[in-house]
């Protein structure tokens, strides 16, 4: 499982990815797991879905070292017990991401880059945002937006907001090395700033801005 790209975006936090392409029965006997993990990796479905499991704790260990558990929140959000660093999560296909960090609000999301973005653009791009796309790199474009989103959710930390009323993306082209965003709500309002990197056909953007 070769590590394709490894940041450290300052002295506390870091962001990994790396490519999966080992069988499941490789990574399986590549991590120790707990019984409440086993019963949650053996539970899903999809031989993809385990990889993407078994993966995420490999490279947790890889950066972090043994012991280090990955738990979720009544709202889904990971968090890791025997550390005092946060994280997040992301996979899409082949890669798996995660982000770790102290001190920051941290969110990472990847994608890959697919036609079937231009379908679904309207449900989760404002008029207002559509209005500001670029015609150079537009599909890249798109995505940013949608990956951003998906951090604005991670950094609230609920599933229950609305993708184009309670979040909003700020104008901005996509070749520019950072943008911003905010998630308004009556209960949580805050700006966050997003960099993003594009890598064999997938997007990552990502947030990691010093707590206030």
């Amino acid at each position: 499982m070769p590590l394709v790209k490894h940041i450290h975006i300052n002295e506390t936090c870091q962001l990994a990815i790396w490519k999966i392409t080992e069988d499941l029965s490789v990574l399986q006997n590549a991590v120790c797991l707990n019984e409440s993990d086993k019963d949650r990796c053996d539970s899903f479905g999809s031989i993809a879905r385990k990889k993407e499991y078994l993966a995420t704790r490999i490279l947790v260990r890889t950066l972090l070292g043994e012991g280090i558990v990955i738990k979720n929140n009544a709202d889904g959000k990971p968090y890791l017990i025997n550390s005092d660093l946060d994280i997040s999560i992301s996979h899409s296909k082949d890669y798996v991401g995660i982000m770790v960090g102290k001190g920051h609000d941290l969110a990472l999301d990847i994608e890959y880059l697919s036609e079937r973005v231009f379908k679904i653009t309207k449900r989760f791009m404002s008029e207002d945002e559509m209005s500001h796309l670029s015609e150079i790199n537009k599909q890249v474009h798109i995505y940013q937006h949608w990956c951003a989103k998906e951090c604005l959710i991670k950094l609230y930390g609920k599933k229950d907001v609305l993708l184009i009323d309670e979040l909003k993306i700020h104008p901005f082209l996509p070749d520019q090395v950072k943008f911003s965003g905010e998630v308004i709500r009556p209960d949580f309002s805050k700006k966050f700033n997003f960099q993003y990197e594009t890598f064999d056909s997938y997007l990552m953007v990502w947030c990691c801005q010093k707590r206030d």
